[in-house]
This record gives C-alpha cells, structure tokens and sequence, in this order.
C-alpha cells in the first residue's frame, strides 16, 4: 500500500522515505521480541496511530471538544467500574492524600486535554504534531534548571537543532502562520504548555502517589479527577446548548466518536503494556513512526493537511526527534522515582506521543520521541 499511496499522493513521498528510514531501525531493535511482544507493540501502534486522527475527525463533526472528551473520560472510568466488578482488572480506590497531589496536575492535564481539542478545531493534524515534537527543546531545559539534570550531550543539541529548524521552516510555509501571525498557535502552544508541565513538574507531582495497580489505578485517578472540570469547561463554553438534531443523526461522525472513545481505553493499556516488554529506544521508534503513520492517515482521509513543502518540514522534526537522548541527572542529584508510583497512563495528551490524548507519558530515563 505504501507504493500506491504515494503514487495516488505525490506529496507524501517525503514522508515515506523518512518512515522506511525509521522502520528500518525499528526491525533492528526489534530483532528477537517474543510473538507477545510484537503483538503488544502492534496493538500499541494501531491505537496511538488513530489516537489524534480519530479525535480531529470527530471534532471536525460535532465542535463540542469538551464535551467529547467528557465522553471519552467518562468511557473510560465506565470500562473500569466494569471490569473491576467482573474481576478483569483491579484499580486503586480514590483517596483524599493522593487526590490532593492530583489537584495540580489535573488542572494541567484538563487544560492540555482541552486546547488539544480546540488546537484540532482550528488546525491540521500536522502543525500539532509539529509543536509537540518540539517538547524534548522545553522538557531539556526545564530538566537542567530545575530537576537536576546535565545539559544534553552534542548528539542531542543537534538532535534539538534539527527539531527547531524544522518547525522553524514549517511554521514559515503554513498558510495560517501567513494569515494571522503566532495567533494562530495560540492553542497549539497551550497544549505545548501543558504537556511540558506534564513531562517535567508534574511527574514531579505523581512521583508522590503510591499505586498498587500502575496502569488502572492511575488512569482512574487520572479521568475521575478530570471529569467534573472537563464538565464545567463544557458548560462554561456553552457547548451543550450547540447541538442540533441534525448533529443527533450523524451516523458518520457518531461511529468516528465511538472509535474514539475506544482508542481512549485502548491506549491506556497497549502504551504500558508495550513499554513494558520493549526498550526505550524501540519504544522512542514506536512513537516516532506512529506519528508518520497519523499524518500518511490524516491524509488519505481528506484534504486537511500541510503543503508538501510543510510535510518535508515536519518529516525533519520527527527524524530528529528519535535521536534525541535525556541527559543523565547531574552529580549528587537524585531522578524522581518511579518505581511506586507509575505516571498517569490515561488521556495524557503528551506522548508526546500522544499523539494522542490518552498516551502515557515519556518516561524521564527514557529518549524522547
């Protein structure tokens, strides 16, 4: 498929070239994974490669980001209180002293989750995947001033060079950027705001919670505590009072809301399932191709995407992203410990992947993709 693609889109060539460069580290890290592996890397790609697809799809028919995903949040703490009562998975009970270490981050995370919807509102696919694969820039600095960690090493300043001149030279052939100036990225840089606060403050924040189930006790907590906000910022917004029958009788955009909702459970799992039974740099490859993969989908579903000139661009940024390396912690400083308290795997916009909003973030001994 990938020959007939580009032969039917000239202007994703680009993009197919820096992904068969990837894949083909991808299948040298990946020599020798069980067949549970491979399964489990497969079921991580295929949701976090829709992740930020389905949700621009979705927001593109209904306009209520908000309340979408108050859906999805409220999907997900559904799927829980289910399979918690049908003994398929066990997840930590709300407690006041964890739930006040939440508060900061929630208020992140709801603002993050929420300006990516506005951000796929108002722009493509690629300029938010564009913004994000600029996070390792903030995340490496914010490491060295406060977290205790070294400046990175040449490989990564060049790796961050890289990243930096390509957003540089996309944002200079988008057309919105020519329209209306750095205003049109307003809420492309809030989400950026958001997720760095996520990769570096507030995993600082969750460090502080002990989890005895990593992955669903930490995606409850995290969509429990995110709900009510998400449902004041629906209402604040006047959402509620915008839908129309028509909307109501959707059928296309209904099925893309319940593809969405269901790639909101199934990240949750396939991320921390994966990352446990690969490497950080097979994991940092994982992510980097998903990220081709949504844009060569975001493409092949409508016409919203970049210029072929912004494709090249945003193809520099993900190429140089995966040779980006997190500094090691300076000496006599002591990394954040996550072996108690894993960080929060559900409807996190940051990963950074994700790529889509509920990836699990990067984490910090890990390169970021």
């Amino acid at each position: 498929w990938p020959e007939q693609a580009a032969a039917q889109y000239p202007e994703i060539h680009e993009l197919l070239q820096g992904l068969g460069t990837l894949s083909a580290g991808l299948r040298r890290t990946m020599e020798g994974l069980t067949r549970e592996s491979l399964l489990s890397v497969g079921a991580y790609m295929a949701c976090s490669s829709m992740a930020l697809v389905s949700n621009k799809v979705t927001i593109s028919h209904f306009h209520t980001p908000a309340s979408i995903f108050l859906l999805q949040i409220l999907v997900t703490i559904g799927f829980i209180k289910v399979g918690q009562a049908l003994s398929w998975l066990e997840a930590d009970r709300l407690s006041w002293s964890n739930v006040k270490v939440f508060i900061p981050y929630i208020c992140s995370f709801v603002i993050s989750l929420y300006s990516n919807g506005r951000a796929l509102a108002n722009a493509n696919v690629e300029t938010i995947i564009v913004f994000r694969a600029c996070s390792p820039v903030c995340v490496s600095v914010l490491d060295w001033m406060f977290l205790g960690r070294e400046l990175p090493n040449v490989r990564s300043v060049c790796a961050l060079l890289g990243v930096l001149g390509g957003a540089v030279g996309y944002v200079l052939c988008d057309s919105q950027f020519a329209m209306n100036g750095i205003t049109a990225y307003f809420w492309v840089m809030t989400n950026l705001a958001g997720i760095v606060f996520e990769m570096t403050y507030g995993k600082r924040l969750i460090s502080l919670v002990t989890f005895n189930s990593p992955v669903w006790g930490a995606t409850l907590y995290t969509n429990t505590l995110a709900a009510l906000p998400m449902l004041s910022v629906a209402v604040s917004s006047l959402e509620f009072t915008r839908f129309t029958p028509s909307e109501a009788h959707d059928v296309t955009g209904l099925l893309w809301l319940a593809v969405s909702c269901v790639i909101g459970v199934g990240i949750s799992w396939s991320g921390w399932n994966c990352r446990s039974k690969i490497s950080a740099t097979t994991y940092t490859l994982v992510g980097v191709i998903c990220k081709f993969v949504s844009v060569i989908l975001n493409m092949l579903l409508w016409d919203k995407h970049a210029t072929p000139v912004g494709l090249l661009m945003l193809s520099v940024c993900l190429v140089a992203s995966s040779l980006y390396q997190q500094a090691p912690m300076r000496s006599g400083e002591h990394e954040v410990s996550t072996s108690k308290s894993p960080k929060v795997a559900a409807n996190s916009a940051p990963e950074y992947e994700l790529v889509g909003l509920t990836a699990p973030e990067v984490d910090e001994d890990d390169d970021l993709g």
